[in-house]
């Protein structure tokens, strides 16, 4: 007769000690005695953690995963020239132009931005993210902002960036229609960045990039720890 034994880890922080606050779906957490972040997987794990878009006005503090990666494409194949029909709104081939073109294999360093919140849209707002700039802001210490914690581990990191990536792949000007890719991440950290709820949706600051409530399972904790009743 085999028995099982349940592991209990205490939401702490290892590094001060002062008790980590979430939501119960969090395994991303902030500390905002001493300002590190420990993402939850058999144990506490620290991940570095960096500031952005910080505006005192209103703002909420999202936790993103920023990934630096190398992204292979070994394998791309795009349709021909094709044209966009006014009823189904969808490509079509051209008479008389190839039907594929084969691109040569592709290797290049990428930074892959994608929301560590649960969201129905976490591959395209990761490809709406891809061209913004992110600069760290440094906050003194023992002024940190609250921070809604994460739901998304560091087991599914590699997955989502994987798949923004394709995503990616699709918005370029041309007619995608196969690829083969694969990613190898090199580091990875948390990016806190500020968002300001506003007509029915989170807007990351300084973009137009709108992540609505209801795509957001946490979205009414999120703005009740926010200061924001709902």
């Amino acid at each position: 007769m085999q028995s099982k034994f349940l592991s209990i880890t205490v939401l702490r922080c290892p590094n001060c000690g002062n008790d980590l606050d979430g939501l119960s779906t969090d395994i991303v957490f902030f500390c905002n005695e001493c300002g590190r972040c420990q993402v939850y997987g058999d144990e506490l794990v620290p991940v570095e953690i960096e500031f952005t878009r910080f505006d005192d006005s209103g703002t909420i503090l999202l936790p993103f995963w920023k990934v630096d990666a190398t992204v292979e494409i070994f394998r791309r194949i795009s349709r021909g020239e094709s044209r966009t029909t006014p009823i189904a709104g969808q490509r079509k081939f051209q008479e008389g132009k190839p039907d594929h073109v084969e691109s040569s294999k592709e290797s290049r360093r990428e930074l892959i931005i994608f929301p560590a919140f649960s969201t129905s849209l976490v591959l395209s707002t990761g490809v709406m993210l891809h061209e913004e700039e992110f600069l760290q802001e440094f906050l003194q210490f023992g002024k940190y902002p609250p921070i809604i914690g994460g739901s998304v581990g560091l087991e599914d990191v590699s997955k989502i960036a994987e798949g923004v990536a394709v995503g990616i792949e699709v918005q370029r000007s041309d007619y995608l229609a196969f690829i083969d890719l694969n990613i190898e991440v090199h580091s990875l950290k948390v990016l806190a960045i500020g968002c300001t709820p506003k007509k029915h949706a989170f807007r990351i600051n300084g973009t137009d990039i709108k992540i609505p409530f209801t795509a957001v399972e946490d979205a009414n904790d999120i703005l009740n720890r926010g200061g924001y009743n709902v």
